[in-house]
């Protein structure tokens, strides 16, 4: 199973409420770092999972392929052992 770090672009969310429309400060998209083994790999999007065990995985995250402006795939030694999740 490979372990990847993504730079991704994710949407940023206003303050909860209202606000005036005077004043209002620019949301900007956020630069975003993930890390985490490459548990689906398309053309449309990346799925990684932080932690993997026992057949299962913990806190998986799907990223937009639009979204992603850089992966590098991490070379570990040990992680070479590591045998993909049965389905």
């Amino acid at each position: 199973m490979k372990l990847v770090y993504i730079k991704w672009v994710d949407s940023k969310n206003g303050p909860e409420g209202w606000e005036y429309l005077d004043g209002l400060e620019p949301l900007k998209p956020i630069l975003c770092s993930s890390v985490g083994f490459l548990i689906d790999d398309n053309k449309d999007y990346k799925t990684i999972a932080p932690t993997i065990g026992g057949g299962q995985v913990l806190g998986r995250i799907t990223i937009p392929s639009y979204t992603i402006k850089k992966i590098i795939y991490l070379k570990i030694p040990e992680l070479q052992s590591v045998k993909p999740l049965e389905k």
